[in-house]
């Protein structure tokens, strides 16, 4: 994400990361004094908060995620299954954007833009789906998906390292989100083509908990 957004135009790399504190709640004089204190460690301040989002991603984040997953690559891809690969992921995504619309109105992600960040935060997760989806049934287990939420949350630490002033661009879930997914169902593509035992990305109907397809 992180390069994608270095390729936009008017969006550059920042280490003014005491702005990123400010978002997060902490007053002028908090965050300067938390960067000091981070610095004086002796190690980069960019490895310390990425190292923070992967341990967090793996252990707390996936924990919030779980409720999640167990609905979306649980019941849903259960559900689904039959209508095979694409079109479940499609459905499966407008759904999860859609049920973050009240979160959205209450300022998460797009707080100046809730409207467009309601149809942008849609996009994403439509984009983001087929990922989830092909680790969920590659793995037979809702845990792939739920730690791949839980360390896809490190996304919103693109916004410590990228200046455009608009969440609709650095957010994970804006267009360098958007972007870095479509990245990504093309590697699970190559994957499933050209490296796989058996296809999944097809239109046939799934059978998510086991190795044979319906």
């Amino acid at each position: 994400m992180i390069g994608v957004g270095l390729a936009l135009p008017d969006t550059t790399f920042t280490t003014e990361y005491s702005a990123f504190l400010l978002e997060l709640g902490f007053t002028e004089a908090e965050a300067v004094d938390t960067i000091a204190e981070l610095e004086q460690t002796g190690v980069p301040v960019f490895v310390l908060l990425t190292g923070l989002g992967l341990v967090l991603g793996g252990t707390l984040f996936a924990l919030a995620a779980l409720g999640e997953e167990l609905g979306w690559r649980g019941l849903l891809l259960t559900e689904l299954a039959p209508l095979g690969f694409w079109k479940l992921s499609l459905l499966t995504g407008v759904v999860w954007g859609i049920w973050h619309t009240p979160l959205i109105f209450l300022g998460l992600q797009f707080p100046d833009e809730p409207v467009v960040g309601i149809a942008t935060m849609t996009v994403a997760t439509v984009a983001l789906s087929p990922i989830y989806t092909y680790l969920t049934v590659r793995a037979q287990s809702v845990l792939a998906a739920t730690f791949f939420h839980g360390s896809f949350i490190l996304g919103v630490f693109t916004s410590v390292f990228l200046l455009n002033g608009s969440e609709l661009v650095i957010s994970s879930f804006g267009v360098v989100g958007i972007v870095a997914a479509l990245f990504g169902i093309v590697a699970c593509m190559v994957h499933d083509r050209l490296l796989a035992d058996e296809q999944i990305t097809t239109s046939g109907p799934l059978s998510p908990w086991s190795r044979t397809e319906a």
